[in-house]
């Protein structure tokens, strides 16, 4: 008869994972550990009439190469940078657009340049946005509801108007 020693062959058991539970966000069911809290995603700031704007106004983009100059085919292009609020399906807040031709908004989206190039080109056209934006505002000819859409993307940037005797 054999003898059984002290040093039998101990077995791993894998510590219990957290229960899942089914959450659905946006029409999409997913699983989550229920241990786990769901982030809340930050609101986004819309201004259909600051998007609005944009219409029939000259392109701010202005790509080279790139541009058609047609200020019948401006839209507002939101940015694609995340510290803009971009992430996933979640366009960039409203104040983190400029007035691109469609040539420009298409090449902004989808075209072969590098992110960097993008970047710059929408930085240096987001500055000239302020600047229109501003010009809008600070305007007491223009639209009253122009100039409070254009106040809340300034409100929203912590920019203000163009005070008195200021020039762009």
């Amino acid at each position: 008869m054999l003898r059984r020693t002290g040093f039998a062959r101990k077995v791993y058991v894998a510590p219990r994972a957290a229960p899942l539970r089914r959450v659905e966000r946006s029409g999409v069911i997913a699983r989550v550990s229920a241990n786990v809290a769901a982030m809340p995603r930050p609101e986004r700031h819309e201004n259909r009439r600051l998007l609005d704007m944009a219409r029939d106004k000259p392109c701010l983009l202005r790509v080279p190469n790139v541009c058609n100059f047609d200020v019948k085919t401006t839209v507002a292009c939101h940015s694609n940078l995340s510290i803009h609020g971009k992430a996933g399906a979640r366009k960039a807040d409203d104040e983190y657009s400029v007035w691109g031709c469609s040539a420009c908004h298409e090449w902004l989206d989808r075209g072969k340049a590098d992110a960097l190039a993008k970047e710059l080109a929408f930085m240096l056209a987001h500055l000239s946005q302020v600047g229109e934006w501003r010009a809008i505002a600070a305007s007491t000819a223009g639209n009253p509801l122009d100039r409070a859409a254009a106040q809340w993307a300034l409100n929203h940037l912590n920019a203000s108007p163009l005070g008195e005797g200021e020039v762009l």
